[in-house]
């Protein structure tokens, strides 16, 4: 069974309820007994690999070094 997040719309009281897919309880703050309501929970994302940061993108010094060491050759 799926976790789903509700906030209160009066005093924003945060629970989570466990609950099937197909439900829609009646959610009630037990803060001040007002609804609540389901929000989209927090979701953390990990970026894996190459291509996700501004260091993948550049030339290393090296690779400069290597390139303008054989384009000097070539003059």
């Amino acid at each position: 069974m799926p976790i789903y997040r509700y906030v209160c719309e009066e005093c924003g009281y945060e629970t989570t309820v466990m609950h099937g897919i197909n439900e829609s309880p009646e959610v009630i703050c037990e803060e001040c007994g007002a609804k609540m309501k389901r929000t989209i929970g927090r979701v953390g994302i990990i970026f894996k690999g190459s291509g996700f940061y501004i260091t993948d993108s550049r030339k290393s010094e090296k690779k400069k070094e290597t390139a303008s060491a054989s384009s000097e050759k070539k003059d």
